[in-house]
């Protein structure tokens, strides 16, 4: 055997050795077994090259200046190293199985945790791995990539840069700040103090490198902290204004001015929490440079959208918590926009202003007829209060009528508006992607509104409304609802289409209602609808382990295999689901059929467990069961071909 031939062989074991790892624990037989090969091919290819030194791209492999392309198999170790940003593998003479098992088992932990645990090289000093090396590549060029992967990795590179002081990553984190900033969760930052400190001396050698990238990101984060919708205005208060407190009076005005521009959902709330981030001393100066700035932006000075966007955050039902010298300056930027000198309001702000005086009235008057005439004339007008898409206002309702619940129960109106309000909420939450709105205050109140789960129900049924927060609340406010939510979900049996958006809700849910609807779609849907469920199941821990041993013994072909692909994951179900497979009598060949089907799957599975059950049926006498020899043996060949 030449050099390049053991390496192909190397290669090949090494892939299947990756394919084991993923699926089965270190002690595992068939894990064992292959990484026992892959020593003994390493062994082999030592002989050539000591020690061996495996390089990765990309898409190819490099050993000892050959690259080793443009085939799937190199291909899929490249990226499997790649990924893990591994550039480089040296594997010495004396390598140990125990070694290598520990190595191919942690290539499959996240960058995070690789970064949690000080990178590659420090996990396998940790491990004690003497004869094999790794040089990574610089995970900091993980930056270039996007969302979610960035947010992973960010605050394990600042804390890195900030303890060595690494200007340079300092200087390139502060680049990608922008972009990963809108992923942060701002309560979980806020909570964190190791990561708030973190910022905090992030914040501090950006001021000693120079303004331009301290103020940059001082700012994207005054703006994801104004936004958040998550954490209650105290904690912002008290856990955030140290971030800011040397941004300069200049800075947070421009920062205030590109809110109030560029963010639709900018409100007077909002603005109270931007304006008292900043010490009340401040107020003032802020408020002139924010004067200042805005009348040099003459295109503003002339906007009629602007325009209404201050009187907004004026009228709002939180404007009246708004500090002085802020209404103050306001007001003169609106006289000064005015060509007739002071503030007019169109129909739609004197809409918006009656809808205001129903919620006070609502809240104020003590006489109950009164009370539920308020509130019938709120529901006259829900439709218009929809249109204007206000939460603050549907938050103070709330309020109200949580306080007015017990002169309100009994009467219908009371119902009416709760149902209006449910509506409402499922509209919301179906929007989710685009809505990031905490929805407690109204699954709170609702739960106290003894409200029927039709409406509910309907949403989901009717109008296919429907994702994980959405199954969620659900089950929050009607968890005794499950037999009305199998009575509806029958007649959708058949539409496969809604049932594979459930599923994907339901697996996000994880919930014990959700293990009730899946065993329910495997004894009642259709043959597609349960094998959606099987393929979903694969993921989460929602099987009923009775239930696949039931589909294996009767199920079709295809929902046999997707049992079979869960049962198999486990130990315990895998060697008793697999003799279930060929432990069919088969009188005369009477049962046959069966046992060629099963042949058949676990070919398609590559189980090359199940050979001695092959070589079983390949070994029966009497013509009848020919087909069923000639099946099993093909398979058999086709194994043995590989491992030789």
């Amino acid at each position: 055997m030449g050099k390049e031939e053991a390496l192909e062989e190397l290669f090949k074991s090494l892939k299947m050795s990756f394919k084991n790892a993923s699926i089965y624990p270190p002690e595992h037989p068939a894990l064992k077994k292959s990484v026992s090969e892959v020593k003994e091919k390493i062994d082999v290819a030592l002989n050539y090259l000591s020690p061996l030194k495996i390089g990765f791209t990309p898409n190819s492999l490099l050993v000892d200046g050959q690259y080793f392309e443009k085939e799937s198999l190199y291909e899929e170790l490249a990226r499997t190293f790649h990924v893990q940003r591994i550039k480089m593998i040296e594997v010495k003479q004396g390598l140990s199985i125990e070694e290598l098992m520990t190595f191919l088992t942690k290539v499959y932990l996240s960058p995070k945790e690789i970064l949690k645990k000080g990178g590659f090289s420090h996990i396998l000093e940790e491990e004690k791995i003497t004869h094999l090396a790794v040089e990574e590549l610089d995970y900091s060029q993980l930056l270039k990539g996007e969302g979610e992967e960035i947010k992973d990795i960010w605050p394990h590179l600042l804390q890195e840069a900030v303890e060595k002081e690494d200007i340079k990553k300092i200087s390139e984190l502060a680049d990608n700040f922008e972009k990963v900033v809108g992923h942060f969760k701002i309560e979980e930052l806020l909570e964190n103090e190791q990561f708030k400190g973190n910022i905090n001396k992030f914040f501090t050698q950006l001021q000693n490198m120079g303004k331009d990238k301290f103020r940059k990101c001082s700012k994207e984060l005054l703006k994801s902290i104004v936004k958040s919708q998550n954490i209650s205005r105290e904690t912002k208060l008290e856990k955030s204004r140290t971030f800011f407190k040397d941004l300069s009076n200049e800075d947070i005005a421009s920062t205030l001015l590109e809110e109030i521009i560029t963010d639709e959902d900018f409100n007077s709330l909002s603005f109270q929490i931007f304006s008292e981030l900043s010490e009340r001393t401040r107020h003032k100066n802020i408020a002139g440079s924010f004067k200042e700035q805005f009348q040099k932006e003459s295109i503003l000075h002339s906007s009629p959208k602007i325009r209404e966007k201050i009187k907004e955050l004026m009228t709002g039902s939180s404007s009246s918590v708004i500090s002085e010298v802020y209404r103050e300056t306001l007001s003169a930027l609106l006289r000064d926009m005015s060509s007739e000198g002071e503030m007019t309001f169109d129909q739609k702000q004197l809409q918006k202003n009656y809808h205001f005086i129903l919620l006070s009235l609502l809240e104020e008057e003590q006489r109950k007829k009164r009370v539920v005439n308020t509130l019938e004339k709120i529901l006259d007008e829900w439709n218009n209060i929809i249109r204007e898409r206000n939460l603050e206002y549907f938050k103070h309702i709330i309020e109200v009528l949580n306080k007015r619940r017990g002169d309100l129960t009994s009467e219908p109106v009371f119902t009416n508006i709760n149902t209006k309000i449910l509506d409402y909420m499922v509209d919301q939450l179906a929007l989710r992607e685009k809505s990031h709105v905490d929805f407690e205050d109204f699954i709170t109140y609702l739960q106290g509104s003894f409200l029927s789960s039709k409406p509910y129900l309907d949403k989901i049924f009717q109008e296919e409304k429907i994702n994980t927060q959405i199954m969620k609340f659900f089950f929050r406010l009607y968890p005794d609802s499950l037999p009305l939510f199998k009575k509806n979900l029958k007649e959708k049996s058949s539409d496969t289409k809604f049932i594979k958006k459930l599923l994907e809700s339901l697996e996000e849910a994880d919930s014990p209602e959700s293990k009730e609807i899946y065993k329910y779609i495997l004894s009642s849907g259709t043959e597609s609808t349960k094998i959606e469920v099987l393929k979903t199941v694969q993921q989460s821990s929602a099987h009923d382990e009775k239930h696949l041993f039931s589909l294996l013994e009767k199920g079709s072909d295809s929902l046999k295999k997707e049992a079979l692909g869960i049962l198999i994951k486990d130990e315990s179900s895998k060697e008793k689901a697999l003799e279930k497979l060929f432990s069919i009598p088969s009188f005369f060949g009477t049962k046959n059929k069966i046992l060629l089907d099963h042949v058949r799957i676990v070919r398609e599975m590559d189980l090359t467990e199940t050979k001695d059950n092959l070589v079983t049926l390949s070994r029966k006498k009497f013509f009848w069961n020919k087909k069923l020899k000639e099946e099993a043996s093909k398979v058999l060949e086709k194994w043995d071909a590989r491992k030789n």
